[in-house]
Protein backbone atom coordinates (compact mmCIF):
# COMPACT_ATOMS: atom_id res chain seq x y z
CA UNK A 1 0.00 0.00 0.00
CA UNK A 2 1.27 3.28 -0.77
CA UNK A 3 0.60 6.40 0.61
CA UNK A 4 1.40 9.85 -0.34
CA UNK A 5 3.11 12.44 2.55
CA UNK A 6 0.59 15.01 2.98
CA UNK A 7 3.36 17.81 3.54
CA UNK A 8 4.93 16.44 0.36
CA UNK A 9 1.47 16.25 -1.78
CA UNK A 10 0.75 20.09 -0.35
CA UNK A 11 3.64 21.46 -1.28
CA UNK A 12 3.65 20.19 -4.94
CA UNK A 13 -0.07 20.97 -5.47
CA UNK A 14 0.36 24.30 -4.04
CA UNK A 15 3.43 24.86 -6.51
CA UNK A 16 1.55 23.46 -9.35
CA UNK A 17 -2.04 25.49 -8.34
CA UNK A 18 0.75 28.54 -8.18
CA UNK A 19 2.44 27.64 -11.69
CA UNK A 20 -1.13 27.30 -13.45
CA UNK A 21 -2.22 30.10 -11.67
CA UNK A 22 0.81 32.50 -12.79
CA UNK A 23 0.47 30.53 -16.53
CA UNK A 24 -3.23 31.66 -16.84
CA UNK A 25 -2.56 35.24 -15.57
CA UNK A 26 0.10 35.79 -18.09
CA UNK A 27 -2.35 34.58 -20.65
CA UNK A 28 -4.87 36.85 -19.41
CA UNK A 29 -3.18 39.50 -19.41
CA UNK A 30 -1.18 39.11 -22.75
CA UNK A 31 -4.84 38.63 -24.46
CA UNK A 32 -6.11 41.69 -22.76
CA UNK A 33 -3.38 43.40 -24.94
CA UNK A 34 -4.19 42.08 -27.77
CA UNK A 35 -5.89 45.06 -30.43
CA UNK A 36 -9.58 43.60 -30.95
CA UNK A 37 -11.84 43.60 -33.67
CA UNK A 38 -12.77 47.32 -33.91
CA UNK A 39 -16.12 46.56 -35.93
CA UNK A 40 -18.47 49.00 -37.17
CA UNK A 41 -19.18 50.82 -33.97
CA UNK A 42 -15.64 51.34 -33.14
CA UNK A 43 -14.72 52.52 -36.79
CA UNK A 44 -17.62 55.25 -36.45
CA UNK A 45 -16.70 56.30 -33.03
CA UNK A 46 -14.20 59.49 -32.59
CA UNK A 47 -11.29 57.53 -32.66
CA UNK A 48 -12.22 55.61 -35.40
CA UNK A 49 -12.75 58.82 -37.69
CA UNK A 50 -9.65 59.99 -36.53
CA UNK A 51 -7.92 57.05 -37.46
CA UNK A 52 -9.85 56.77 -40.86
CA UNK A 53 -8.82 60.14 -41.62
CA UNK A 54 -4.93 59.49 -41.14
CA UNK A 55 -5.07 56.38 -43.36
CA UNK A 56 -6.81 58.84 -46.54
CA UNK A 57 -4.35 61.57 -45.87
CA UNK A 58 -1.69 58.43 -46.24
CA UNK A 59 -3.93 57.92 -49.88
CA UNK A 60 -4.24 61.04 -51.18
CA UNK A 61 -0.22 61.67 -50.58
CA UNK A 62 0.28 58.63 -52.79
CA UNK A 63 -2.17 59.96 -55.24
CA UNK A 64 -0.68 63.24 -55.76
CA UNK A 65 2.44 61.31 -56.16
CA UNK A 66 0.81 59.30 -58.64
CA UNK A 67 -0.20 62.06 -60.16
CA UNK A 68 2.96 63.68 -60.80
CA UNK A 69 4.36 61.05 -62.68
CA UNK A 70 2.12 60.13 -65.00
CA UNK A 71 2.44 64.45 -66.17
CA UNK A 72 6.20 63.72 -65.93
CA UNK A 73 5.99 60.10 -68.24
CA UNK A 74 3.84 61.80 -70.85
CA UNK A 75 7.39 63.73 -72.07
CA UNK A 76 8.96 59.99 -71.41
CA UNK A 77 7.17 58.14 -74.59
CA UNK A 78 10.79 57.39 -76.67
CA UNK A 79 12.80 56.61 -73.58
CA UNK A 80 9.74 53.94 -72.01
CA UNK A 81 9.64 52.61 -76.02
CA UNK A 82 13.52 51.87 -75.72
CA UNK A 83 13.38 50.25 -72.30
CA UNK A 84 10.18 48.05 -73.77
CA UNK A 85 12.79 46.93 -76.00
CA UNK A 86 15.50 45.95 -73.15
CA UNK A 87 12.85 44.09 -71.39
CA UNK A 88 11.85 42.27 -74.53
CA UNK A 89 15.38 41.22 -75.16
CA UNK A 90 16.10 40.00 -71.86
CA UNK A 91 12.97 37.84 -72.01
CA UNK A 92 13.93 36.21 -75.35
CA UNK A 93 17.53 35.54 -73.49
CA UNK A 94 15.67 33.82 -70.79
CA UNK A 95 13.21 31.93 -73.40
CA UNK A 96 10.46 33.40 -72.00
CA UNK A 97 9.11 35.96 -74.18
CA UNK A 98 5.76 34.37 -74.98
CA UNK A 99 3.37 37.24 -73.97
CA UNK A 100 1.77 36.93 -78.18
CA UNK A 101 1.41 33.24 -77.47
CA UNK A 102 -0.72 33.82 -74.45
CA UNK A 103 -2.89 36.65 -75.39
CA UNK A 104 -3.52 34.51 -78.35
CA UNK A 105 -5.57 31.75 -76.11
CA UNK A 106 -7.70 33.87 -75.15
CA UNK A 107 -8.45 36.63 -77.56
CA UNK A 108 -10.05 34.40 -79.73
CA UNK A 109 -13.11 34.56 -77.42
CA UNK A 110 -14.55 38.03 -76.99
CA UNK A 111 -16.55 37.12 -73.56
CA UNK A 112 -13.06 36.19 -72.39
CA UNK A 113 -11.71 39.40 -73.11
CA UNK A 114 -14.34 41.54 -72.09
CA UNK A 115 -14.14 39.59 -68.60
CA UNK A 116 -9.81 39.70 -68.76
CA UNK A 117 -10.67 43.78 -68.90
CA UNK A 118 -13.07 43.69 -66.52
CA UNK A 119 -10.65 42.03 -64.08
CA UNK A 120 -7.72 44.10 -65.39
CA UNK A 121 -9.78 47.82 -64.62
CA UNK A 122 -11.73 46.56 -61.89
CA UNK A 123 -10.03 44.52 -58.93
CA UNK A 124 -7.21 46.57 -59.12
CA UNK A 125 -8.35 49.04 -56.47
CA UNK A 126 -11.51 47.66 -55.43
CA UNK A 127 -9.66 44.51 -53.71
CA UNK A 128 -6.93 45.71 -51.93
CA UNK A 129 -9.57 48.28 -50.47
CA UNK A 130 -11.28 45.79 -49.33
CA UNK A 131 -8.97 43.71 -48.13
CA UNK A 132 -7.55 46.94 -46.18
CA UNK A 133 -11.21 47.63 -44.69
CA UNK A 134 -11.74 44.25 -43.67
CA UNK A 135 -7.89 43.90 -41.66
CA UNK A 136 -8.94 47.63 -40.50
CA UNK A 137 -12.40 46.07 -38.49
CA UNK A 138 -11.53 42.33 -37.89
CA UNK A 139 -7.91 42.21 -37.59
CA UNK A 140 -6.55 45.52 -36.39
CA UNK A 141 -3.51 44.11 -35.14
CA UNK A 142 -2.32 43.08 -38.44
CA UNK A 143 -3.95 45.98 -40.17
CA UNK A 144 -0.64 48.29 -39.39
CA UNK A 145 1.97 46.69 -41.00
CA UNK A 146 -0.22 45.22 -43.88
CA UNK A 147 -0.51 49.20 -44.68
CA UNK A 148 2.81 50.10 -44.40
CA UNK A 149 3.60 47.12 -46.50
CA UNK A 150 1.55 47.88 -49.34
CA UNK A 151 2.10 51.87 -48.89
CA UNK A 152 5.95 50.85 -49.27
CA UNK A 153 5.37 48.39 -51.76
CA UNK A 154 3.55 51.40 -54.09
CA UNK A 155 6.04 54.01 -53.16
CA UNK A 156 8.77 51.77 -54.58
CA UNK A 157 6.63 51.30 -57.86
CA UNK A 158 6.36 54.39 -58.07
CA UNK A 159 10.02 55.51 -57.80
CA UNK A 160 10.60 52.72 -60.66
CA UNK A 161 7.81 54.02 -62.51
CA UNK A 162 9.82 57.79 -63.05
CA UNK A 163 13.40 56.70 -63.21
CA UNK A 164 13.09 53.38 -65.80
CA UNK A 165 9.34 54.55 -67.48
CA UNK A 166 8.34 51.00 -69.99
CA UNK A 167 5.98 50.51 -72.04
CA UNK A 168 3.43 47.78 -71.75
CA UNK A 169 3.31 44.95 -74.51
CA UNK A 170 0.07 46.46 -75.88
CA UNK A 171 2.33 49.51 -77.07
CA UNK A 172 5.30 47.28 -78.86
CA UNK A 173 5.38 48.33 -82.66
CA UNK A 174 2.75 46.07 -84.60
CA UNK A 175 5.09 42.97 -85.86
CA UNK A 176 4.87 41.65 -82.24
CA UNK A 177 1.49 40.99 -83.05
CA UNK A 178 0.51 42.22 -79.38
CA UNK A 179 -3.09 43.58 -79.33
CA UNK A 180 -4.32 46.64 -76.92
CA UNK A 181 -7.40 44.59 -76.22
CA UNK A 182 -8.77 47.77 -73.75
CA UNK A 183 -9.00 49.56 -77.37
CA UNK A 184 -10.32 46.70 -79.04
CA UNK A 185 -13.63 46.78 -76.63
CA UNK A 186 -14.25 50.13 -77.34
CA UNK A 187 -14.17 53.36 -74.78
CA UNK A 188 -17.98 52.27 -73.92
CA UNK A 189 -16.71 50.02 -71.51
CA UNK A 190 -16.44 50.69 -67.66
CA UNK A 191 -13.00 49.19 -67.80
CA UNK A 192 -11.56 51.31 -70.59
CA UNK A 193 -12.66 53.82 -68.89
CA UNK A 194 -11.04 53.52 -65.68
CA UNK A 195 -7.63 52.53 -67.18
CA UNK A 196 -7.82 55.42 -69.39
CA UNK A 197 -8.42 58.12 -66.90
CA UNK A 198 -6.14 56.89 -64.05
CA UNK A 199 -3.77 54.83 -65.69
CA UNK A 200 -0.30 55.06 -66.44
CA UNK A 201 0.87 54.41 -70.20
CA UNK A 202 4.37 54.06 -69.17
CA UNK A 203 4.30 52.37 -65.45
CA UNK A 204 4.95 48.98 -67.18
CA UNK A 205 7.95 47.77 -64.70
CA UNK A 206 7.46 46.25 -61.88
CA UNK A 207 3.64 45.23 -62.32
CA UNK A 208 1.74 47.13 -59.43
CA UNK A 209 -1.36 44.59 -59.93
CA UNK A 210 1.08 41.35 -59.53
CA UNK A 211 2.52 43.44 -56.56
CA UNK A 212 -0.51 44.25 -55.10
CA UNK A 213 -2.16 40.95 -55.76
CA UNK A 214 0.53 39.12 -53.57
CA UNK A 215 0.10 41.79 -51.29
CA UNK A 216 -3.50 40.84 -50.55
CA UNK A 217 -2.49 37.23 -50.72
CA UNK A 218 0.31 37.92 -47.94
CA UNK A 219 -2.05 39.54 -45.52
CA UNK A 220 -5.42 37.80 -45.82
CA UNK A 221 -3.95 33.77 -46.02
CA UNK A 222 -3.01 33.89 -42.39
CA UNK A 223 -6.34 35.25 -41.27
CA UNK A 224 -8.71 33.12 -43.52
CA UNK A 225 -10.22 30.26 -41.69
CA UNK A 226 -12.07 28.53 -44.44
CA UNK A 227 -10.08 26.42 -47.09
CA UNK A 228 -11.92 28.09 -50.48
CA UNK A 229 -11.06 31.41 -49.29
CA UNK A 230 -7.32 30.18 -48.99
CA UNK A 231 -7.47 28.78 -52.16
CA UNK A 232 -8.97 31.98 -53.83
CA UNK A 233 -6.37 34.29 -52.16
CA UNK A 234 -3.45 32.01 -53.34
CA UNK A 235 -5.01 31.93 -56.69
CA UNK A 236 -5.58 35.66 -56.67
CA UNK A 237 -2.01 36.52 -58.26
CA UNK A 238 -1.72 33.54 -60.30
CA UNK A 239 -4.81 34.89 -62.09
CA UNK A 240 -3.95 38.63 -62.09
CA UNK A 241 -0.40 37.66 -63.70
CA UNK A 242 -2.40 35.48 -66.22
CA UNK A 243 -4.87 38.67 -66.51
CA UNK A 244 -2.35 41.51 -66.88
CA UNK A 245 -0.26 39.37 -69.85
CA UNK A 246 -3.07 38.12 -71.84
CA UNK A 247 -4.50 41.23 -72.11
CA UNK A 248 -1.25 43.14 -73.44
CA UNK A 249 -0.16 45.20 -70.39
CA UNK A 250 2.49 43.69 -68.85
CA UNK A 251 5.53 41.38 -69.86
CA UNK A 252 6.94 38.31 -67.55
CA UNK A 253 9.31 39.83 -66.16
CA UNK A 254 6.96 42.89 -65.49
CA UNK A 255 4.59 40.24 -62.93
CA UNK A 256 8.18 38.74 -61.37
CA UNK A 257 9.36 42.17 -60.52
CA UNK A 258 6.02 42.71 -58.76
CA UNK A 259 5.78 39.35 -56.73
CA UNK A 260 9.42 40.13 -56.02
CA UNK A 261 8.83 43.44 -54.47
CA UNK A 262 5.28 42.48 -52.74
CA UNK A 263 7.37 39.80 -50.99
CA UNK A 264 10.41 41.37 -49.96
CA UNK A 265 8.59 44.35 -48.49
CA UNK A 266 6.18 41.96 -46.99
CA UNK A 267 9.37 39.88 -45.49
CA UNK A 268 10.89 42.91 -44.29
CA UNK A 269 8.09 44.42 -42.31
CA UNK A 270 7.08 40.93 -40.89
CA UNK A 271 10.94 40.73 -39.33
CA UNK A 272 10.95 44.19 -38.16
CA UNK A 273 7.79 43.34 -36.38
CA UNK A 274 9.09 40.27 -34.70
CA UNK A 275 12.17 42.22 -33.60
CA UNK A 276 10.11 45.03 -32.33
CA UNK A 277 9.39 45.71 -28.67
CA UNK A 278 6.92 43.39 -26.68
CA UNK A 279 7.33 40.31 -28.90
CA UNK A 280 9.82 38.21 -26.64
CA UNK A 281 8.89 36.14 -24.35
CA UNK A 282 9.36 37.14 -20.36
CA UNK A 283 13.15 35.77 -19.69
CA UNK A 284 12.69 32.67 -17.05
CA UNK A 285 9.49 32.09 -17.41
CA UNK A 286 9.73 29.11 -18.54
CA UNK A 287 12.49 27.89 -16.74
CA UNK A 288 9.78 28.34 -13.58
CA UNK A 289 7.39 26.30 -15.12
CA UNK A 290 10.03 23.32 -15.44
CA UNK A 291 11.48 23.90 -12.24
CA UNK A 292 7.70 23.59 -10.78
CA UNK A 293 7.01 20.43 -12.45
CA UNK A 294 10.34 18.89 -11.71
CA UNK A 295 9.60 19.13 -8.10
CA UNK A 296 9.62 15.70 -6.04
CA UNK A 297 6.44 14.69 -4.30
CA UNK A 298 8.01 12.85 -1.00
CA UNK A 299 6.03 9.10 -1.12
CA UNK A 300 6.22 6.78 1.92
CA UNK A 301 5.68 3.44 1.57
CA UNK A 302 4.29 0.63 4.07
Amino acid sequence: MHVTGVTGYARGAGLRGASVTRAAGSRVASRSSWPRAIGWHGATSWGGWRRVGRELVLVAILAAAYEAIRAFMVQAGGAAGGHALSVVSAERALGIFHEQAVQAVFIRWDTVTDAFNLYYGGTHFLVPAAALAWLFLRHPERYARARTSLAVTTAVGFACFWLFPVAPPRLLPGNFGIVDTMRATGPGHVESALVSTAGDQYASMPSLHVAWAVWCALALYPVLRHRALRVLAAAYPVMTTLVVVATGNHYFLDAVAGTLLASLTWAAGSRRARSGPGQRPQAGGQDRDAETERTPVVTAAC
